[in-house]
């Protein structure tokens, strides 16, 4: 569960579209950034049933408004405005994937290789959403400073795990959270940093955060280190800490929502397979926080650790 978080930015109406300007609709650039239109249409928004023929024409407008927001680096629109456009899950992960071709998130034609995956507990369904490569950090110490932040610098400290063989759809079938575990050749201690690009930030519409990433911002993972002396590890004994510039360090014992990071797996592949295709090795999905997720100010450092597993920083 994330924690109450503001929604304020500094940018709100740096280009004149404040919170009583239209979002962007139909094909239309936000109010006032008309100038931005060059002589070829598309340089103003991707022909979208020629770039991601499986775009629900409906939901065209909600790729259009966020297409907007990456564009501009500002969160231009409201998610409640078009929510109704979305009919299920299915249309909000055809938004994503719309942007990601647009925007060239990870290879075209391939299986993402990056993955969120997580709930509240384990009697719960399930979120999953694909990664933007060029967002992710990996094998560092300190992640450089994130930019654009849209609506917030919210923190997660984190385990990710890798796969460390293909899976196809028919070996995702047979899986349970106990056999899935096997497939795991590394991990690292990682950090998410979670934003939204609609204008309510996280408080947006349910299926409007699923078509934005699922208020992903960006990820830190630290190196990655052999998984097999965790093969048995007590998760429930896991203590993580969070600590901010020199602050005290909040500690965190045995609070994955899931009670084990990698019990998410089976679903999550079976999931990844059957929508995306065989799931590569070195495939990677972060597993949920640990530690809250606590908003944090521009120039703080973050340090998330795990006692004998590592740590991770990210310099915002």
């Amino acid at each position: 569960m994330m924690a109450s978080m503001s929604t304020h930015s500094e940018k709100d109406c740096a280009t004149g579209a404040c919170s009583t300007a239209p979002s962007p609709f139909a094909n239309q650039p936000p109010l006032g950034l008309n100038l931005l239109a060059q002589d070829d249409p598309e340089d103003i928004l991707p022909d979208w049933p020629k770039v991601a023929p499986e775009l629900p024409e409906d939901a065209y407008s909600v790729a259009d408004a966020l297409w907007w927001c990456h564009k501009l680096g500002e969160r231009v629109a409201h998610g409640a405005d078009v929510a109704y456009m979305l009919r299920d899950a299915a249309d909000a992960r055809a938004v994503q994937n719309a942007l990601a071709i647009a925007r060239k998130w990870w290879p075209a034609g391939s299986v993402p290789r990056y993955w969120k995956s997580g709930g509240p507990s384990r009697t719960a369904t399930l979120i999953h959403a694909p990664l933007p490569e060029p967002g992710v950090h990996a094998g560092v110490d300190i992640a450089p400073a994130p930019a654009p932040v849209f609506s917030l610098r919210g923190v997660e400290g984190e385990i990710a795990v890798r796969i460390g063989q293909d899976v196809t759809a028919q070996q995702a079938a047979a899986l349970t959270p106990e056999t899935a575990a096997a497939l795991v050749d590394a991990y690292a201690v990682a950090i998410e940093f979670v934003d939204s690009r609609w204008r309510e930030g996280t408080k947006a519409p349910a299926l409007t955060l699923l078509a934005d990433g699922q208020c992903h911002g960006g990820l830190a993972l630290s190196h990655w280190q052999d998984f097999a002396p965790l093969r048995n590890h007590d998760w429930s004994q896991q203590t993580a800490t969070l600590q901010i510039n020199d602050g005290t360090a909040q500690r965190f014992t045995g609070t994955h929502s899931l009670q084990d990071p990698t019990w998410l797996l089976a679903t999550w592949l079976q999931h990844v397979t059957a929508h995306y295709g065989t799931v590569a090795a070195g495939t990677v999905v972060t597993t949920g926080t640990w530690t809250g997720c606590p908003e944090v100010q521009a120039g703080d450092l973050v340090a998330v650790r795990f006692d004998g597993l590592g740590e991770v920083r990210w310099q915002f």
